[in-house]
């Protein structure tokens, strides 16, 4: 059994950051300004706390008013983020279990009315190699808010360090990028949210949104790329195999 907890000293939260970094395509976000760290541990003492978290997560106000008034329209100031979300060697009942968890803890704020986050069909999961879809977001009642139009510059790499176009409350223009630099360009996201807060008051929250996204279903995005890979590795396993038969009917 997991153990889960609230970081409350710099010691876990450098630690939180640093898993992040290794376990998060993103790496581990913002640093400064409102953020609550949570984390799923191990009971094994003896280990330094970075081996013994299996998830983290990150969560802050939302980037940007526009995207808050999207979610909760008047109600946009109480929008928070999952900024980061990571698990290693984690069953899908302990991630659900771990996502629940810090639900109810930022739901302690009562500045936090509403919770929401990206599935970003960019990524691939690693353990099925298919798009996040936010399939674990599903598990925990989330609900579904849309996918997000596909467009603009999210990012760049530069020197193999991934960054973001935002800085702090700014957001670079394109020819601030360095030279040289790889473009990462947007791409769709599935876009979640959960209700938070007391009982009776998550309850009336949840409502609110239900009624507000009522028409939006929830579709698998489409991968043209990730076809295009699946077609060329059942090409090139069927060459493989006539291969492998071809020569076996040489020899004998």
């Amino acid at each position: 059994m997991l153990k889960l907890i609230k970081a409350t000293t710099k010691d876990e939260r450098d630690a939180i950051n640093t898993f992040l970094n290794r376990h998060n395509q993103r790496g581990y976000g913002s640093r400064t300004g409102y953020i609550a760290y949570y984390a799923a541990i191990t009971n094994i003492d003896d280990l330094p706390l970075i081996d013994r978290i299996r998830c983290a997560a990150k969560i802050c106000p939302l980037h940007t008013p526009q995207a808050a008034r999207f979610f909760a329209g008047p109600y946009w100031r109480h929008v928070y983020n999952v900024q980061r979300l990571a698990a290693i060697r984690t069953e899908y009942n302990d991630l659900s279990r771990f996502v629940g968890f810090c639900l109810r803890e930022i739901g302690n704020d009562p500045k936090v009315w509403f919770v929401c986050s990206y599935a970003d069909t960019g990524i691939f999961d690693s353990r099925t190699g298919l798009p996040h879809n936010g399939g674990i977001y599903r598990a925990t009642n989330a609900i579904y808010a849309g996918l997000s139009t596909p467009g603009g510059i999210e990012g760049y790499i530069h020197n193999g360090q991934r960054f973001s176009m935002r800085k702090g409350p700014k957001t670079l223009r394109k020819a601030e990028i360095p030279a040289g630099s790889r473009i990462l360009r947007k791409t769709a996201k599935h876009r979640y949210v959960w209700a938070v807060g007391p009982p009776i008051k998550r309850s009336v929250r949840r409502l609110w949104l239900m009624r507000r996204f009522h028409t939006l279903k929830f579709v698998p995005a489409v991968q043209p790329m990730l076809l295009m890979e699946n077609l060329y590795a059942l090409g090139r396993s069927l060459v493989q195999r006539a291969a492998t038969y071809a020569n076996l009917g040489h020899n004998r």
